[in-house]
């Protein structure tokens, strides 16, 4: 990976295909020629490219986006993203500083240390981009800061969709193999008349979740014959509907069926996998030390200011709904 940014080999070389062809900012240039000048530079073949260069793209992927898509990039759901041929790509302003600090003409930014690599099915997770900047930041100020404060101020990892992450923390933190938990947003409406999903998994897909939670709510022909297992998995749910939209994002409405409650909803549903999935981590060395090292690599001057340039492109990406 690079090691004035810590973004990988591949991501890098996708960044500097699109730089060499004035993809900048705001100037987008087609997907299939950004891939053919990828193969010509690393020999990677444009189907394996153009996977990485649709995550870098896609907001529920990863917290800073380095590239700006045109066309359709797909959903978390079954519309995939259209072929390369269709599609275009530009450097966003985080992709832009990533180039610039490979090569030297800005200070280094941690965007790798931000993002981790999950989204491909990687061992470090993502945290939130401000929350690591402020981490670097106090210490660059206090050298001595407890590895227990820099952990404190991090926080847990973060996929910036509004899934909640729960898992050992401090196990993860201390550089031992965590397994975490991500749920969607399960919450009962004002009026207590239906169940929302919202803000699913990244590495789930609302639309095999709204498949399975319709199978476990129809009636089974084996439910007399197994009725233990038919209490278990049979879902009192009355009505389902897809209310997503480009504003809201995904959203599922659940009304439960005559005699149940939305709180007994509720809890079965959080309980569907798709609702909630999980993720291994496992982070090279403890998180204290990582940060550590990021600053005892660099200048403290020059990486405060790469913190200052790289905390302005972050406030400025796009609303990720």
């Amino acid at each position: 990976m690079g090691d004035r940014s810590g973004v990988g080999l591949v991501e890098c070389a996708i960044l500097e295909a699109l730089e060499s062809l004035g993809a900048r900012p705001g100037r987008h240039r087609r997907s299939a020629t950004v891939l053919d000048a990828v193969q010509e530079r690393i020999g990677l073949a444009p189907g394996y490219a153009y996977e990485v260069l649709l995550d870098l793209a896609r907001p529920w992927q990863m917290p800073v986006l380095l590239v700006d898509g045109q066309g359709n990039f797909g959903t978390r759901g079954n519309d995939p993203a259209a072929n390369y041929r269709y599609t275009e790509a530009g450097l966003s302003r985080a992709g832009e500083l990533v180039l610039a600090a490979e090569r030297g003409d800005l200070p280094p930014v941690p965007v790798g240390l931000i993002n981790g690599n999950v989204y491909r099915e990687g061992l470090r997770p993502p945290f939130r981009p401000l929350a690591v900047i402020e981490a670097l930041r106090e210490l660059i100020r206090r050298p001595r800061v407890t590895g227990k404060d820099l952990t404190s101020i991090v926080g847990p990892p973060c996929f910036l969709n509004g899934c909640i992450v729960t898992g050992d923390f401090a196990a993860m933190a201390a550089g031992r193999p965590t397994i975490l938990r991500l749920q969607a947003r399960v919450t009962v409406s004002d009026d207590h008349h239906h169940v929302v999903i919202e803000d699913f998994p990244p590495n789930a897909n609302p639309d095999e979740v709204m498949t399975t939670l319709a199978g476990r709510a129809s009636m089974r022909a084996w439910a007399a014959e197994h009725p233990g297992l038919y209490g278990r998995t049979h879902l009192p749910l009355a009505e389902l509907r897809d209310e997503s939209s480009s504003r809201q994002g995904d959203l599922l409405v659940c009304v439960p069926s005559p005699g149940a409650t939305v709180e007994q909803l509720r809890e079965q549903l959080m309980d569907v996998y798709g609702v909630y999935t999980t993720v291994r981590v496992d982070l090279p060395r403890p998180l204290p030390t990582m940060l550590r090292n990021w600053v005892r690599a660099h200048p403290a001057e020059g990486l405060l200011t790469g913190l200052v340039t790289l905390e302005e492109a972050v406030r400025n990406q796009p609303d990720r709904n």
